[in-house]
């Protein structure tokens, strides 16, 4: 071997050294958390909206603009006669119709709200047919995957919406649980059989994870456990790739 090929292996170890050094100081499975984007379609600012958004770090708010391709949970304040037929109808007249769809289509969620259906002002003139006519494309909106909800529970909404699918009564839960703990089945005078049975659900139901952040190789194991549904704390972040899996494999969320 030359002097020259000498150097040049030389030089390719130190590099490959160099990168192998620098790539132990990174965290590998540290999760990488995204704000949510929250997108109100409205030209002007909403301060009262905002407030009653109540949201937090995590969140991000924006206005809609033209250029904008996506978000986590896209927020209608008002539907025209123009946008509600629109949407129904699935056409795409013009750069609103056409983000609200692909948000649709996308899977986002997309909440619009009650007080400002502007047909629903007209309910004491409109012709009975007429008025039905929109009352059917809110309800066509509603099977499209839109929620339709008062400004006063749009807080609610923006809370759960960290969660893949939509939670259920966690007092409901906790109930069912206590209700299961508080008497063992056999000092209830149950049969064996029965005492098994009951054993056998108290055993099944979810362990929280105590984790701050949700990663998906967490959700991931829970899934091998042939668990179908993951119970997290209250102010547990819930990572996009985690999401995603959830998702794909219809687990259902409870926090607690």
């Amino acid at each position: 071997m030359n002097i020259e090929a000498q150097e040049r292996a030389a030089l390719i170890q130190a590099v490959t050294a160099e990168v192998l050094k620098r790539l132990a100081h990174v965290p590998a499975d540290e999760p990488s958390v995204q704000k949510r984007r929250i997108v109100v379609m409205s030209e002007e600012t909403m301060p009262a909206l905002e407030l009653g958004l109540n949201l937090n770090a995590m969140d991000e708010l924006c206005y809609y603009e033209e250029s904008m391709r996506d978000c986590d949970l896209l927020v209608i304040p008002q539907l025209c006669l123009q946008l509600l037929s629109n949407l129904a109808q699935g056409i795409s007249a013009g750069s609103r119709e056409r983000f609200v769809l692909t948000m649709l289509l996308k899977g986002k969620q997309v909440v619009a709200l009650e007080e400002g259906l502007m047909y629903r002002k007209y309910k004491s003139t409109a012709p009975v047919l007429l008025y039905k006519l929109y009352d059917g494309w809110v309800d066509k909106l509603s099977s499209y995957g839109v929620r339709f909800v008062r400004e006063a529970d749009l807080e609610q909404i923006v809370l759960a919406h960290g969660q893949v699918i939509e939670v259920q009564d966690v007092q409901k839960v906790e109930g069912m649980q206590a209700a299961k703990q508080a008497v063992h089945p056999l000092q209830a005078g149950a049969s064996p059989t029965e005492a098994a049975r009951m054993q056998a659900e108290q055993r099944l139901l979810p362990e929280v994870i105590s984790c701050k952040v949700i990663t998906e190789a967490e959700v991931k194991k829970c899934r091998l456990q042939n668990r179908n549904e993951i119970v997290i704390g209250q102010n547990s972040i819930i990572t996009p790739l985690a999401q995603d899996y959830l998702r794909m494999q219809q687990m259902q969320v409870h926090r607690r």
